[in-house]
């Protein structure tokens, strides 16, 4: 199973976990925000390469698949309450993340980068790069964090399937 995919089907779980903790969330996104969550794939040749944008406000949900700018899959779906409250419940633990800067770069290294705006005010703005073993603590509580919204969605690998 590719490790995106695991971390997806996690993903709920994990968030229940968080959930049922006893410790208080940040209470609702502000019915404003657009939350904006990108997967980076590494470089590789274009059939295998999928980078992701997902972007999601309190009405919609709108994903777009891409390799190498090349767009593969776009599509919008509405929103549920419980998927904009899931988010907002779980974004003090997201913004609380500290990924270890790689200066050093990162050939063949993917990322995920997340923003979280209100109106002109900034939220989240969090960028990690996946390299070797750095950043691979901050793989599954982003996944946990972003996998409802992008749960809302066919898997990457049937919305872009590989191809020659």
């Amino acid at each position: 199973m590719h490790i995106r995919r695991a971390h997806l089907a996690i993903a709920p779980l994990v968030l229940l976990a968080a959930c049922s903790s006893g410790e208080a969330g940040p209470g609702p996104l502000p019915d404003d925000a657009t939350v904006s969550y990108a997967f980076h794939d590494a470089s590789v040749p274009p059939q295998y390469h999928r980078s992701e944008t997902l972007t999601v406000t309190k009405g919609e949900a709108h994903l777009v698949i891409d390799s190498y700018g090349d767009v593969l899959a776009d599509r919008t779906v509405a929103t549920p309450a419980a998927v904009w409250e899931q988010l907002g419940a779980g974004l003090d633990a997201v913004a609380a993340l500290s990924p270890e800067s790689l200066d050093t770069g990162c050939t063949g290294g993917t990322g995920a980068s997340i923003s979280v705006e209100s109106g002109e005010q900034s939220i989240v703005d969090l960028r990690v790069d996946y390299c070797g073993d750095a950043n691979g603590a901050m793989e599954a509580p982003i996944a946990s964090w972003i996998g409802p919204a992008r749960n809302l969605f066919p898997a990457t690998e049937v919305l872009a399937p590989e191809g020659p």
